[in-house]
């Protein structure tokens, strides 16, 4: 969620945590034989695979794909990781759903020239503003208890680091 502007009125959001993220091809990719780091002109000769934006009141956004790079987009995480498995294209990951697939062998992190940081992760949520005059409603009690939930130190590392899929993980 990182640097995006602010939620729209009537939407409230707070951050979970950073999550490293991996640039990962299928072993069989032909840049899993790159030496060295990959440079930007390098990638551009390569699919890559992107999660489509879901939002619907923000403006879409496009991370990590350069001008000109011919673009796979999926609907989820799991599409894209399957997606680059198969070798129909390359891209960033989230590092703990990467995880298994690169100790069972089914993909390879490569280097890249670029530097890419943390992205941060957050939630959003309705703030229970209402009507014209924008009145502060009363929160429901299954968001008062899932806001709850959220600020555990517990519930955020599994949200951030434990994924599965259909390969386990």
């Amino acid at each position: 969620m990182g640097t995006h502007s602010a939620p729209p009125p009537g939407i409230e959001f707070a951050l979970l945590g950073d999550i490293d993220f991996v640039f990962a091809v299928a072993p069989h990719h032909p840049l899993a034989a790159h030496e060295g780091p990959i440079s930007d002109t390098e990638l551009l000769k390569h699919r890559a695979v992107a999660v489509a934006d879901s939002a619907q009141r923000l403006a879409p956004i496009t991370v990590n794909i350069l001008p000109g790079q011919d673009v796979l987009t999926v609907s989820s995480t799991q599409a894209k990781i399957e997606a680059q498995i198969r070798c129909m294209g390359c891209g960033y990951i989230p590092e703990p759903m990467a995880r298994p697939h690169v100790e069972a062998g089914r993909l390879v992190v490569k280097q890249v020239e670029r530097t890419r940081q943390p992205a941060q992760m957050g939630y959003a949520w309705r703030s229970g503003l209402g009507g014209k005059q924008l009145k502060r409603l009363p929160m429901g009690l299954a968001l008062q208890w899932w806001l709850n939930q959220l600020e555990s130190p517990a519930t955020r590392r599994a949200l951030l680091e434990r994924h599965s899929g259909p390969w386990g993980g």
